[in-house]
């Protein structure tokens, strides 16, 4: 963890000019997963993006990219950076101003509270796992949602490893529904 930098992004002109460097940052993300995250949960397993495949790239900006620009665009009010030197190496992402929102993963019922904030978008670059980077980003989103009063929450696949580390930073399971669960801090 030497030699990284957090940017924390509010304002929406910054949040979409992200795009393109979120999107290349995500399909490694997507790779090192082996397809599991992002997971592109609205497409049939035969037709999600092949990392194997000579037109990847091409594939996975057509079929996540317009997903990503309406969550930069309608979804997520701030987000953070972790880079080292000028290498993107984690995102954690925060949508707490839910009046108006549809977001089709959080149940109806928090998104009509005005007391919840919702951790979203958080992944860490393969090669600087296990360095604390995404504990920081993390830290720094749950402190930023209780600033705002707000109790930080995250929905997550019941599949991933991320459901370890929600559990052991201390979330409790609120809800389990479908392939999702939802944990509160």
């Amino acid at each position: 963890m030497n030699n990284f930098r957090i940017n924390h992004i509010r304002n929406k002109g910054e949040i979409v000019s992200l795009y393109d460097l979120l999107l290349k940052f995500m399909a490694r993300i997507y790779m090192s997963t082996n397809g599991k995250y992002p997971a592109l949960e609205w497409l049939k397993p035969k037709e999600k993006p092949d990392p194997k495949k000579k037109n990847f790239l091409k594939d996975f900006k057509n079929k996540y990219g317009p997903f990503l620009r309406w969550r930069l665009t309608e979804e997520l009010d701030e987000i953070y950076l972790a880079f080292d030197k000028d290498r993107l190496i984690g995102v954690i992402a925060l949508n707490h101003k839910l009046e108006g929102k549809k977001i089709p993963w959080v149940p109806k019922e928090y998104m009509k509270r005005n007391d919840v904030g919702f951790i979203e978008l958080f992944a860490v670059d393969p090669e600087y796992r296990g360095q604390g980077i995404g504990r920081l980003l993390f830290l720094k989103a749950l402190k930023r949602l209780e600033e705002l009063g707000k109790r930080p929450c995250v929905v997550t696949f019941t599949n991933l490893e991320a459901v370890a580390f929600y559990e052991k930073m201390g979330g409790k399971k609120e809800k389990e529904y479908g392939e999702y669960i939802l944990y509160c801090f």
